[in-house]
């Protein structure tokens, strides 16, 4: 294709979301189910929290898999389990039930996302990985904006035991667009380990961690993804807080959050568009600071902000920040990392920032009892801002050149 997506890229991508679009309406059937079994707010926070725990314990383990036996296997085999798991929420019951399944769900997407993560840029040039983190962002943000509402309708449509029919058949269908993915050889045998450096799966880890610690640009994204973690993780509980506080006498709190969710989806769709331009002119390190820094000085801007249509504009902005922030994190992983150990440092990732994300939003709240929730976001922008600043460092340790993104570059 002309701007270098593979159809073996677009079919996979475009199955990743179908999928997500079904773990949506999963999401929003088991809390409408659990909640119609309890009245106890823990006892929905609990799915949360397991699928948290899945991720803690698979992800670095899903990483090795992932460099090591075929990756669309492995994307096949969660996707299948999960539809499994989803159709038979149909028969649960009892929370218990509901709680096992959903630990199996969060064990399949624990798995899958490593390979995943780790194929994608194997099926296209590296010439080509901005445009096809682009491609991916866009679909993302679509779906963001999308699957709620859809999720909800086929809720109180249906209910949610039929709704989880539903998903499972929108699972099994992402199976089977993934099944259609031709892949190329290098990545049906990604890695194959000698005895001497991976004879058991902690020191293949290390080998995942000894790839991070010798790239200081990628050292720099595991501290900034831990820290972008807690900020988003905390983000939703707070969001609430803040505008009760300081925007309810635009009307409904629910309704404002609505609007705010709806313009980040929108700037990440506009972000998507935009990243490959300003690549043109500035290389990929520097961008990734910048949007950071300008996320970080806008977000005590909001935090300080008590006018809606100013706060709207802003989380427009943060919607365009946060997609080029991904897709040049993405971008910077994937030309510095080789492919057959892109899946443990992608599981790497996600070992460390579940943690992080499991703590927040209980950090964040019992910060917001003691100083106030406009107090907690100015913080955590003032801290981002810092992190930015200080990622400046880098470019002396480890410079990068600007991203070819077409062939004029």
């Amino acid at each position: 294709m002309k701007n270098g997506l593979t159809k073996p890229f677009i079919l996979l991508t475009s199955g990743v979301y179908v999928e997500s679009t079904a773990k949506t309406i999963t999401y929003f059937g088991t809390i409408s189910l659990v909640m119609s079994l309890s009245d106890n707010p823990f006892h929905v926070g609990i799915l949360t929290m397991l699928e948290t725990i899945a991720m803690i314990a698979c992800s670095a383990i899903a990483g090795i898999l992932a460099d090591r036996f075929d990756r669309k296997t492995i994307i096949l085999t969660s996707f299948l389990a999960s539809g499994l798991c989803t159709t038979a929420l149909y028969f649960a019951h009892a929370l218990w039930q509901i709680y096992l399944l959903e630990l199996f769900n969060g064990i399949a997407f624990a798995m899958y996302l490593p390979a995943r993560k780790a194929l994608q840029p194997s099926l296209v040039a590296e010439v080509h990985f901005v445009d096809a983190n682009s491609f991916d962002s866009m679909l993302r943000n679509i779906t963001l904006i999308a699957r709620p509402p859809i999720a909800a309708f086929l809720i109180a449509l249906l209910g949610a035991n039929h709704a989880f029919l539903i998903a499972g058949a929108l699972t099994i269908a992402a199976t089977m667009i993934v099944w259609f993915v031709r892949t190329p050889t290098r990545t049906k045998q990604p890695h194959k380990p000698s005895e001497s450096d991976t004879s058991t799966g902690w020191q293949e880890l290390l080998v995942g961690w000894k790839t991070i610690r010798q790239d200081a640009a990628l050292t720099y994204l595991v501290i900034v993804s831990m820290l972008v973690t807690f900020v988003f993780a905390m983000q939703g509980t707070l969001l609430f807080i803040h505008v009760k506080q300081n925007l309810s006498h635009y009307g409904q709190t629910e309704a404002i959050v609505g609007y705010l969710f709806s313009a980040i989806g929108a700037g990440g769709l506009a972000g998507a568009l935009l990243v490959r331009a300003c690549l043109r002119y500035i290389r990929i390190l520097p961008l990734f600071l910048l949007t950071l820094l300008i996320d970080g000085m806008l977000v005590i801007v909001f935090a300080f902000s008590t006018n809606l249509y100013v706060v709207v504009s802003l989380w427009l902005i943060f919607g365009i920040t946060a997609t080029m922030n991904t897709i040049v994190t993405d971008t910077i992983i994937q030309q510095t990392v080789q492919p057959s150990l892109r899946g443990r440092v992608y599981g790497i990732f996600s070992t460390v920032n579940e943690p992080i994300s499991l703590l927040s939003t209980g950090i964040g709240t019992s910060m917001a009892g003691i100083i106030g929730a406009k107090l907690v976001f100015a913080s955590v922008g003032a801290l981002e801002t810092f992190v930015a600043a200080a990622g400046r460092m880098l470019h002396s340790r480890s410079p990068r050149k600007r991203v070819p993104v077409d062939d004029k570059l």
